[in-house]
């Protein structure tokens, strides 16, 4: 069937997926070949035939199109790229192999879409420690949103061995990094980690961090930091702060006196 009829043929729906208004074989929903189809239009010279034909790949999530997923994360439209890594993230575990170093790659993309989808599909599909290793290093990257991107995919990926990196990254000069290191660190469970974040909430210039703080603090349940959030339920000086340490010493249950 020439590119051009395929093209026209094709029809995505959110709820599901279908071909219409063209002569089949077979099934038009027959994912033997639907995905053949999706797979060649992926290289179709229209972005919005590419991005809808990742798309409508990431409501099937067929293994064998995997491969050909990973080839769009280089595609010259964003959305074409982003489609795709929301493609591979629906593939799960399955996608780990070809796409994991691939999606790190990503987290330093132009596109801060593509490097929030990029982490989300991170999580998605898991990590090996070489992928991690590879999440920390781009903590060390100039570009802040990649470092706020490598830090959301720490969160997700849960990686004990990414603490050394984690507590280094407390002290870096972007607040969501610091915002979203706390979070990672919260997810972590890690008592170690405690007068870390203990002192972000007490030092930290940015109400979004020490808000974070007193949200982990309370989380975690140690009562280790209950002066700590004493003191900022009293006396910090953002309205948001003193609600979430309140909140935390409730959560950890101590009264605030």
């Amino acid at each position: 069937m020439p590119r051009t009829v395929t093209r026209c043929c094709l029809f995505v729906v959110l709820s599901g997926y279908f071909l219409a208004g063209c002569n089949f074989d077979s099934s038009p929903t027959d994912p033997a070949t639907v995905v053949p189809r999706l797979v060649m239009l992926l290289d179709d010279p229209s972005p919005d035939t590419r991005r809808t034909a990742a798309q409508a790949l990431g409501k099937i999530a067929p293994p064998q199109a995997i491969g050909a997923l990973v080839e769009k994360l280089r595609d010259p439209d964003p959305l074409v790229r982003q489609h795709s890594v929301w493609a591979l993230g629906n593939l799960g575990e399955q996608a780990l192999d070809q796409a994991g170093a691939a999606l790190v790659k990503l987290l330093a993309d132009p596109s801060e879409a593509v490097k929030n989808a990029a982490a989300q599909a991170l999580g998605e599909i898991g990590g090996t420690q070489t992928i991690v290793e590879l999440v920390v290093d781009a903590l060390q990257e100039p570009d802040a949103e990649t470092r706020r991107a490598a830090v959301s995919a720490l969160i997700q990926l849960e990686a004990a061995s990414a603490y050394p990196a984690l507590i280094k990254a407390l002290k870096d000069t972007d607040a969501q990094v610091r915002q979203g290191t706390i979070a990672a660190l919260g997810e972590l469970a890690d008592a170690h980690a405690l007068p870390s974040i203990q002192d972000r909430l007490l030092k930290d210039p940015d109400a979004g961090v020490r808000s974070e703080a007193a949200f982990r603090l309370g989380k975690l349940g140690d009562r280790t930091v209950v002066s700590a959030l004493r003191s900022a339920a009293a006396g910090d000086t953002d309205a948001g702060v003193r609600r979430w340490a309140a909140w935390a010493l409730q959560e950890i249950g101590a009264e605030k006196t």
